[in-house]
């Protein structure tokens, strides 16, 4: 009688593991091989936000040769792991019933806090198992109190298969947060599983939100589609920096095409950061070196009285029209000329040097006549 009982016994207690066993997935979170995402490239585009995933016994059945809640908890990792550091609050609230979340029919794992990518993995992995009812409500309802928390913009991103739901239920606290949170809420949810029903139910909690969407999570199974998906719920471009060139000598030239640095305060320069002294349009016509505009020497000499250990070279350049030769001789003349004039003019004869370039460095297209008289010019480099 003592061995029938006990074999008896021993057989229920099999059947039971057994039963526990069929009915156990593995809680274990796939890594998820992200892409990283440029945190220089995005900002938040949300203030908070809080993922909110199914716990509850319908997440242990099987789709597509995987369990729903190893697929729901690949697609919150995926999400974790692609989205860089941004500055916002995050929660991580599960729903289901039952010991596995301690008698309670919704638990937050993560947050509210400020969003921490190991913080978020290590509530993720809390998660020990999956059973009773699915009470979405109670789910959406303690995730809208983390949300309401915030000011700002807010996402709630609802992972979950649909099934086994009250939908009335669902969609009347789903109604009531978008009422409370007004444009400040967009829901976005990811279905794990097929169901049509279920299919039906996580577009409409979608649509409420007006300003986010429904995917399944075989769209969002790979990396890159992953990446689009976080871009698009959690991310905005970084506002583009305008960099100030570099202008060392403060001319209004950047240092990138001053072919003149260290031009001193006050002087006047071309497009190229080189002091101008004489040319444009009048100060020497065609086939001259006569000066017959002195205002901008004039304004230069006061500069070079004001600094007296200022040396430089005077520099003479030509159009290219006429003989190469010829338009060397005549940069020469010109560069003299500016020269001989400031020493005229009380600057001492060994600060200053002529030199001529002839017709080899223009500033502006020899094919015009605007482009010829800027080339017949006179510059003064200083000594660096």
């Amino acid at each position: 009688m003592f061995r029938r009982l006990f074999s008896v016994s021993l057989i229920l207690m099999m059947m039971g593991l057994l039963a526990a066993c069929a009915t156990a997935p593995p809680m274990t979170t796939e890594p998820f091989q992200a892409v990283q995402l440029d945190s220089s490239a995005f900002v938040s585009s949300v203030d908070t936000f809080v993922i909110l995933m199914d716990a509850s016994s319908s997440m242990a059945e099987k789709y597509q040769d995987m369990y729903k809640i190893s697929l729901a908890k690949k697609v919150v990792s995926g999400i974790n792991a692609t989205l860089p550091p941004i500055d916002a609050k995050a929660a991580l609230v599960v729903f289901g019933s039952g010991e596995c979340l301690n008698k309670q029919h919704a638990l937050a794992l993560f947050g509210p806090a400020p969003y921490n990518q190991s913080e978020m993995a290590a509530g993720l992995d809390s998660l020990k198992c999956v059973g009773g009812t699915s009470p979405m409500y109670d789910g959406t309802e303690l995730a809208g109190q983390k949300l309401q928390e915030s000011l700002g913009k807010t996402a709630l991103v609802v992972v979950s298969d649909g099934e086994d739901i009250n939908q009335e239920n669902v969609m009347k606290s789903v109604q009531a947060l978008k009422d409370a949170m007004g444009d400040r809420l967009c829901i976005y949810t990811v279905q794990v599983g097929d169901d049509a029903k279920g299919t039906k139910l996580m577009k409409s909690v979608a649509e409420v939100g007006g300003c986010g969407f429904a995917v399944n999570a075989d769209e969002i199974s790979d990396p890159a589609a992953m990446a689009d998906f976080v871009t698009k719920v959690f991310l905005a471009p970084a506002p583009v920096v305008a960099v100030t060139p570099m202008d060392s000598d403060g001319d209004g030239v950047p240092d990138d095409i001053d072919q003149c640095p260290g031009t001193p305060a006050g002087a006047k320069v071309n497009d190229v950061g080189c002091w101008h002294l004489a040319g444009d349009t009048v100060q020497f016509d065609f086939d001259s070196a006569t000066i017959n505009d002195t205002s901008l020497l004039e304004e230069a000499l006061v500069i070079m009285k004001e600094s007296p250990d200022l040396t430089g070279d005077v520099v003479g350049h030509t159009c290219s029209i006429g003989p190469e030769a010829y338009n060397q001789m005549l940069s020469e003349r010109r560069a003299n000329a500016v020269r001989d004039w400031f020493i005229q003019n009380g600057i001492a004869a060994e600060r200053i040097r002529a030199v001529g370039y002839g017709e080899t460095r223009p500033i502006a297209s020899n094919d015009t006549e605007e482009g010829r008289s800027k080339n017949r010019r006179v510059e003064l480099h200083p000594d660096r």
